[in-house]
């Protein structure tokens, strides 16, 4: 009775998080349609709205695509299949679809490490959640910025260490970054739904992983996964 009222309870939790990370895209949504409505022989104001309005959509795909993933993790029906591969491939897919954005924002992504070292991980779900520390690091670092994906195996473990020169975490901010859809104060309207760290951390947790993270406000951050050699 215990475990089911607290599946109930974040359910309902849940459900509140999502209704409501929800409310701002979809308000944004309706805006943008009655502008493009309202104007339709504004070509320019059409074009820009419309850019807007993909932007917005883009963001429900994400926060959904996020939720369904968490909740498939929660719910014990994933399967990892773990094998070994090299690691600076693992990166490198990680990544990829990050260079663009980062190139764009005028920021940097530096890989660093052993291109003969191997890792032994599931590739897909390991590649989305290093993906998704990544991406944290881009949104917390200003334009000229440098984020830094380093590797090193040992008999004992692999680790995988993404490094940025952003504005950094507060220590009362640091406890809580895992948290699902939590925003710091400080955060200042940066990018990010408060998604890509839980899942992340679900994902290598489920492969008996760790992510841990250390930072020094104005300096930057330090996120670390850690896996099992089994090589």
């Amino acid at each position: 009775q215990e475990a089911e009222n607290r599946a109930k309870e974040f359910l309902k939790t849940s459900v509140a998080d999502i209704s409501h990370q929800l409310k701002t895209p979809i308000a944004a949504l309706s805006l943008y349609q009655e502008i493009i409505r309202n104007e339709p022989d504004r070509i320019r104001t059409v074009v820009d709205f419309a850019k807007k309005s993909e932007a917005a959509l883009s963001r429900m795909e994400g926060l959904v695509k996020s939720l369904l993933r968490i909740t498939r993790l929660d719910a014990g029906s994933v399967v990892f299949s773990p094998k070994v591969y090299d690691a600076e491939e693992l990166v490198r897919q990680a990544v990829e679809e990050l260079a663009d954005r980062a190139k764009r924002e005028e920021k940097e992504i530096i890989l660093s490490g052993d291109n003969t070292a191997k890792v032994f991980c599931d590739m897909e779900w390991s590649r989305e959640g290093l993906g998704n520390v990544v991406k944290n690091a881009l949104d917390h670092t200003d334009e000229g910025g440098v984020v830094t994906v380093s590797w090193e195996c040992s008999p004992a473990v692999f680790r995988i260490t993404v490094s940025d020169d952003g504005c950094g975490i507060a220590e009362e901010d640091i406890y809580h970054v895992f948290k699902r859809f939590y925003r710091s104060k400080r955060d200042g309207g940066r990018q990010g739904i408060g998604l890509g760290l839980p899942l992340a951390k679900s994902i290598v947790e489920g492969q008996d992983g760790i992510l841990s993270v250390s930072s020094t406000p104005g300096e930057g951050t330090v996120f670390t996964i850690t896996f099992l050699s089994n090589l």
